[in-house]
């Protein structure tokens, strides 16, 4: 203490050094960014398990689902924060479509990427497709698909769990009926 400028005093070092100390703490212990919204149990209605959309989306304040189709075309996007965190779809296609081939035109996924359950789905950390197994799929000459991306890289696991869940719930609902 003895290279202390006269002027500054030991109390007003010592009082700087407490601050110091008190940022460097608040730095350290600043909890982690949370998620104040309840994550959706569907898509613009169609039924999902939370717990497999979880994994994909951010954490934030609020979030809302907006709608929109187009020709041969359902999607869903949620927004948190007023960004678009999430996007799904469900699509119809020719009956001769690979999922490789719907890979090609899906945002997040690319048709080199992982492959499971011998070939119905592509799947990467920030998106997925999926073929949905509709019993009139055949005769109507189309099949269905589905598809995620999420702006923020997920696990590969998480993905594929939720474009699996997501596929097989569209398998129940009246989408197959309608190709």
């Amino acid at each position: 203490m003895d290279r202390i400028p006269p002027r500054w005093g030991r109390l007003t070092v010592l009082a700087l050094g407490a601050v110091l100390l008190s940022w460097s703490v608040t730095a350290c212990s600043s909890s982690p960014p949370e998620r104040a919204y309840t994550v959706p149990d569907s898509l613009c209605g169609t039924k999902v398990s939370s717990g497999s959309l979880k994994p994909l989306l951010p954490t934030g304040k609020k979030i809302s689902a907006q709608p929109t189709s187009a020709v041969n075309v359902e999607r869903c996007r949620l927004q948190v924060d007023g960004e678009t965190a999430f996007s799904s779809s469900v699509e119809k296609r020719s009956s001769d479509v690979s999922a490789q081939d719907a890979a090609k035109s899906a945002l997040g996924v690319e048709p080199t990427d992982s492959v499971a359950d011998n070939g119905r789905f592509v799947y990467a950390k920030t998106g997925a497709v999926g073929r949905v197994e509709c019993s009139a799929s055949a005769e109507a000459g189309r099949s269905l698909w589905v598809t995620a991306r999420t702006t923020h890289p997920a696990g590969e696991k998480d993905m594929l769990a939720f474009i699996r869940a997501y596929a097989d719930t569209v398998a129940g609902t009246d989408a197959c009926a309608k190709l």
